[in-house]
């Protein structure tokens, strides 16, 4: 049998009820990304206006380059759990991650 595409292949392996529950799974994944993403970045950008700092003197006190601060104020970094425990620390804050029921 040959297939023309991957959902051909998605298609052939999982029923239509596994591909709802893969696709639902993927949205909330997303969803949580993209929350804790905001978090970081209204931390971040809060601390940096109360404390009159810089973009470059904020880039030094992360240890990071102009590139990743500029994500991380947009709110599109791909942060690890180490890098968000370095931020938090910089900024002296506690992160919390609360699971909530949906």
């Amino acid at each position: 049998m040959k297939l023309k595409n991957f959902q051909d292949l998605v298609e052939t392996r999982f029923t239509k009820k596994e591909i709802a529950e893969i696709e639902r799974q993927a949205e909330l994944e997303a969803k949580a990304i993209r929350s804790l993403q905001k978090s970081v970045s209204v931390a971040v950008s809060d601390y940096m206006v109360k404390n009159k700092i810089g973009f470059n003197e904020m880039t030094k006190r992360l240890n990071s380059n102009p590139a990743q601060l500029i994500k991380i104020k947009r709110g599109t970094a791909n942060l690890t759990l180490a890098s968000v425990a370095h931020i938090a620390a910089l900024l002296g804050q506690e992160p919390s991650l609360i699971f909530k029921k949906k």
